[in-house]
């Protein structure tokens, strides 16, 4: 992880000047790039993180600061992934605005941070007999938000947003968010 933090320096947080010169890959590309680094990220942090759990040794104090420094740092790491593929996901949003979807990866994204999170500090409380039931129930609770804050209306107010800023919207899209969307899209847009 260290060394992919290194070699990928600038672009784990570049700017739009880094994906349209440096990158050459469209947004799209550097958007599924950084979620497919995430989720093998997300993948090896845990099954490492496992591994240490089943065979390292926690007997002494002197086992149990290196188990939580090693497991602290990768999870560090790993949460510096995270936050590229959010970063990446922004950039995106910018260029081209919100979408259902996007908010999904933006929540999916979020939750495998939060995932890592609670791998950390189950290591470093030797604990992990809640581990999976924090995991489950936190995934449920994003899908109940969600769920609950009506996310056609929500990506519409954003997009209705970056209209007003930018003067760009895809309103093809906007049109086709339903009709959970029409009250932020009446109030939000001029008639005309």
């Amino acid at each position: 992880f260290a060394m992919f933090i290194v070699a990928q320096a600038a672009a784990p947080f570049g700017g739009h000047d880094y994906v349209q010169r440096t990158t050459g890959l469209t947004y799209a590309e550097y958007v599924h790039q950084g979620f497919g680094q995430l989720t093998f990220a997300t993948i090896l942090t845990l099954g490492v993180v496992a591994l240490v759990w089943r065979k390292a040794p926690r007997r002494t104090v002197r086992e149990r600061i290196f188990v939580r420094s090693g497991v602290g740092v990768l999870g560090l790491l790993a949460l510096l992934v995270v936050a590229s593929a959010q970063h990446r996901m922004m950039l995106y949003q910018e260029a081209f605005g919100f979408t259902v979807l996007r908010l999904n990866v933006d929540a999916f994204e979020l939750w495998l941070g939060l995932v890592i999170l609670v791998a950390v500090v189950a290591t470093w409380t030797m604990s992990w007999k809640w581990v999976s039931r924090t995991a489950l129930f936190s995934a449920a609770a994003i899908v109940l938000t969600l769920a609950v804050m009506n996310p056609s209306a929500w990506v519409a107010q954003r997009n209705i947003d970056r209209f007003h800023q930018t003067g760009k919207l895809d309103d093809a899209y906007l049109s086709s968010l339903g009709a959970d969307a029409v009250p932020a899209i009446t109030k939000g847009l001029p008639a005309d």
